[in-house]
């Protein structure tokens, strides 16, 4: 009586099992998005590749900007942004 049982248990196992298998269309878009991922990580690693050589270049040519340098772009940005907000508000005000 055990046997009927036993292989009832065993086919019941194999049909979850076989239920639970990605179909090939499952398995051709997970490669996709695979491969997607990598490129996208070839070109993150391919940019700050990019980014090194040009910091390691400055600093052999000697053409690194200093912190002062730095400031003044950053003030420059700074005014640039605020500079930009004002023609927004004034174009706000003088729309209304």
């Amino acid at each position: 009586m055990q046997k009927p049982f036993t292989y009832t248990l065993l086919l019941a196992a194999v049909l979850a099992l076989a239920a639970c298998e990605k179909t090939p269309e499952d398995k051709m878009e997970s490669a996709k998005e695979s491969v997607s991922e990598a490129a996208e990580s070839m070109g993150d690693a391919a940019d700050d590749t990019a980014d090194a050589i040009e910091q390691k270049a400055d600093e052999v040519m000697g053409t690194e900007p200093t912190t002062g340098e730095k400031i003044e772009d950053a003030a420059d940005d700074a005014a640039d942004a605020i500079e930009d907000a004002g023609d927004d508000v004034k174009d706000s005000v003088d729309g209304q």
